[in-house]
């Protein structure tokens, strides 16, 4: 039985990992990543359980990618005030699959709807089309965020002023880490999509949503660096272990002014969704943190 490798996703039988494709309402196993043929049971899609579509090595974030992020009128501006893309890293640990629970802080929270890709090793320096060829596919991706954690990471120094060239007290914003590096804080899935299957992913609807609403909406065409682009800049640093997560950054949200301060009130069990065209609706309910951090 001949197959199109379109969807591929991880899942549980009796605490057993297996890897499988999607064909319609069906899982099957296969063997790896480049089967053509399934090798064990075929499983009803809604009767498993779903891990994570890929154990990371590494999960590399790209910030601020579109105007909405930054407040810019236009991509232009924007590439002018971003200069290149940025970066920060989430623990592979941190990582859960569609359906599980985000432990959240009982007083914020927000979703931040991206396009996860999933490479091979990718070598420094390589050439796009090095690396189109190692990309294994995409998946949806959401940077959960908790908004008050970025004041816990700022700090003052004396620095100099680059206003006016002098040095005094500067408040310093610091790393994202206590509002973006939290256990649960990295969902991605359901699968993962091929890149044959999705054509152009630098033209796809992008959407979250909380407890019912409609937080985010936008398309990755907003995107200020394309994913090819983001590739291309981590590559002149650093080779790409096996199986890396890359973000492409996320699309604004609906009437905030300033999104740095966009948050949502944690709700028991609300269903926090991340939704992009031609690969897959995301969804994981919200828990409040017991111990309140």
């Amino acid at each position: 039985m001949q197959f199109c490798l379109t969807k591929f996703l991880s899942f549980l039988v009796n605490n057993t990992r297996k890897l499988g494709i999607l064909n319609g309402n069906y899982v099957y196993e296969v063997k790896d990543f480049n089967s053509t043929e399934p090798k064990g049971e075929a499983y009803r899609i809604d009767e498993i359980e779903f891990d994570i579509p890929v154990t990371p090595s590494a999960i590399i974030c790209t910030l601020v990618n579109t105007p909405a992020m930054i407040g810019a009128k236009d991509k232009t501006e924007a590439r002018e005030f971003i200069k290149s893309p940025k970066f920060f890293l989430k623990l592979p640990s941190v990582a859960i699959p569609h359906k599980k629970p985000i432990i959240a802080p009982k007083d914020a929270i927000r979703p931040e709807v991206e396009i996860g890709v999933i490479t091979r090793k990718i070598k420094r320096g390589a050439t796009l089309e090095e690396i189109k060829k190692n990309i294994v596919g995409y998946t949806v991706f959401n940077d959960i965020t908790y908004p008050p954690g970025i004041k816990e990471d700022s700090y003052y120094a004396y620095r100099r002023d680059p206003t006016d060239g002098k040095v005094k007290k500067l408040l310093i914003r610091g790393t994202h880490f206590r509002n973006k590096v939290r256990d649960s804080f990295a969902p991605f899935g359901p699968w993962i999509v091929t890149p044959e299957e999705i054509g152009d992913v630098n033209s796809l609807e992008m959407k979250s949503y909380y407890n019912g609403e409609l937080v985010q909406e936008g398309n990755s065409e907003d995107l200020v660096f394309s994913i090819e682009e983001i590739i291309l800049e981590l590559t002149k640093y650093v080779t790409l272990p096996e199986f890396s997560l890359i973000s492409s950054g996320s699309v604004g949200y609906i009437g905030a002014e300033d999104v740095s301060e966009f948050s949502l009130k944690t709700v028991n069990n609300a269903i926090m969704v991340a939704e992009v065209e031609k690969i897959g609706r995301l969804e994981n309910p919200t828990i409040i943190d017991e111990n309140n951090v």
